[in-house]
C-alpha cells in the first residue's frame, strides 16, 4: 500500500519571508481604473499562491511563481512605455562604425531630434551583440537579475523586483538603467570582499553611466575602515585607473570638449521639470541652473556625510574633527543609494527610469537587512548555501554589518 506524506505546515519561522514576498508583490500589482489584463492575471496568481502559503510550506512554489510572472510581465510589456535613450546609443555606435564621432553632436533618431549621446564609452560596446535591437539587451539583463534573485531564494527582494511598475516599464522601453544597475550590483558585491577590485569595476560602471560614481565616496570609507589609509588610497588609484582606461581613451579619440558638450547639451534639452524636487514644488521661480546647483550641492553634502563623521578628540579643548566613517558592507550600499537619490532627484529634471539602477542593489540585500535571511528558500541540497560558504571562506566580507553591531 502506497502512502503519501502530508505537506509540511507553514510556520512563522520558516515562511515569514515567503509571506512577505508574496504580499509585497500583490500590493505592487494592485491598481485603479482599468489595469492591463496581464497585471490583473499576475495579481490573481500571486494572491492564490499567498493563500496556499499561509497553510502549507510553499517557498519554492512562491519563488517559481514570482520569477515566472516577473519574466512574463517584462517580455509582454503590459504598461508599454518608450524612451529614445537606446535609439541614441544605437545611432552613436553606427556613427563610430561610419568613422564619425559619437560625442559633440546631436542625433536625428531621438525624439525630438537632436539629442546627444550623453553616456560613457562602455555603452558604445555593451550593446554591440544586439545592436540591431538593443532593447532586447535590457530585457535580457533584467531577466538575468530576476533569475539570480530567484536562485538566491530571497522572496521579498524577488517580489519587489518582479512586480515594481517602474521596473516593468524600464525593462524594455528603451532606457539603459537596467544594465547600469547590473554593473553597479556586480561592482558592489565584489567591493564587499575586495574593495580595490570593486573600485575598478565601479569605474567601469561609471563609464557606462556616470551616476554609478555615487558609490565611490562610501567605498572609500569602507576601504579605509577595513584596510586603513592604504586601503582608501588603493580604491582611489583603482577607480582612477579604470576611469583613465575608459574615459581617457574616449577623450583622446574624440576630445574631452566634445564629451562635455554632449553632457551640457543633454541637460539643456529638459526645458520643463519632471519627476524631481523642482517638479514637486512647481519650480519656486528658481531657474534651472539654480536647481542644478542645488542638487549638486545636496549630493556633495550627502557624499561628505556618508564618508566622514565627526569625532570628539581628547586634548586641545576636546574638539570635534572629521574622520573617515566606519563603513560596513550595508552602509556602503545604503550610503551610495542615498547619494544617488539625492543627486538625481533634488534638481530640475529626473525620471523614474533611474530606479532601474538602484532597485537590483536594494532588492539583492533587502531580505537579509530585514532579518528574513534565515527563512530564505533553500533548494534541494542548498547549492546556494554551499557556494556562499565556499566564497566566504576564500573571500570573506571584510566588514559585515551584522558583526559590526555586536
Amino acid at each position: 500500500m502506497t502512502t503519501f506524506a502530508a505537506p509540511a505546515r507553514a510556520t512563522r519561522e520558516t515562511d515569514l519571508a515567503t509571506w512577505a514576498g508574496l504580499f509585497a508583490a500583490a500590493t505592487l500589482l494592485m491598481g485603479v481604473g482599468t489595469p492591463p489584463v496581464p497585471i490583473v492575471a499576475a495579481l490573481f496568481a500571486t494572491v492564490a499562491t499567498l493563500i496556499v502559503s499561509l497553510r502549507f510550506r510553499a517557498g519554492m512554489l512562491a519563488i517559481v511563481v514570482l520569477a515566472g510572472l516577473g519574466l512574463w510581465l517584462r517580455w509582454s510589456a503590459p504598461y508599454g512605455g518608450w524612451s529614445d535613450v537606446l535609439s541614441v546609443v544605437q545611432a552613436a555606435t553606427h556613427a563610430i562604425q561610419a568613422g564619425e564621432p559619437p560625442y559633440g553632436r546631436g542625433f536625428a533618431e531621438s525624439l525630438p531630434p537632436g539629442a546627444p549621446f550623453a553616456y560613457g564609452p562602455i555603452a558604445l560596446v555593451w550593446y554591440l551583440p544586439l545592436l540591431g535591437d538593443p532593447r532586447k539587451m535590457e530585457l535580457l539583463v533584467t531577466s538575468l537579475v530576476l533569475v539570480l534573485l530567484a536562485v538566491r531564494g530571497r522572496p521579498l527582494g524577488l517580489g519587489v523586483y518582479a512586480m515594481l511598475a517602474p521596473l516593468l516599464v524600464t525593462a524594455g522601453d528603451g532606457s539603459n538603467d537596467s544594465s547600469a544597475g547590473l554593473l553597479i550590483l556586480v561592482a558592489l558585491l565584489v567591493a564587499r570582499r575586495a574593495p580595490t577590485a570593486g573600485a575598478l569595476l565601479l569605474a567601469i560602471a561609471a563609464a557606462f553611466k556616470p551616476y554609478a560614481a555615487a558609490w565611490l565616496p562610501p567605498l572609500l570609507g569602507y576601504a579605509w575602515t577595513v584596510d586603513g589609509a592604504a586601503g582608501g588610497l588603493k580604491v582611489l588609484v583603482a577607480f582612477a585607473a579604470g576611469s583613465l582606461a575608459t574615459w581617457g581613451i574616449a577623450a583622446w579619440r574624440w576630445g574631452a570638449g566634445a564629451i562635455l558638450k554632449s553632457f551640457r547639451d543633454a541637460d539643456a534639452l529638459h526645458q520643463v521639470p519632471y519627476y524631481s524636487l523642482a517638479w514637486v514644488t512647481g519650480g519656486l521661480g528658481i531657474p534651472e541652473s539654480g536647481w542644478q546647483l542645488l542638487r549638486l550641492g545636496l549630493g556633495a553634502i550627502t557624499a561628505i556625510g556618508a564618508t566622514f563623521t565627526l569625532r570628539r578628540t581628547a586634548g586641545d579643548g576636546d574638539g570635534l574633527v572629521p574622520a573617515i566613517a566606519r563603513q560596513t558592507d550595508r552602509s556602503l550600499v545604503v550610503a551610495g543609494a542615498a547619494i544617488f537619490v539625492v543627486t538625481l532627484f533634488t534638481g530640475w529634471w529626473s525620471t523614474f527610469a533611474y530606479l532601474g539602477a538602484v532597485a537590483p542593489i536594494v532588492c539583492w540585500h533587502l531580505d537579509d537587512w530585514l532579518g528574513l535571511g534565515g527563512s530564505r528558500v533553500r533548494w534541494p541540497g542548498d547549492p546556494v548555501g554551499v557556494l556562499t560558504a565556499a566564497v566566504d571562506r576564500r573571500y570573506p566580507v571584510r566588514r559585515p554589518w551584522d558583526d559590526a553591531r555586536a
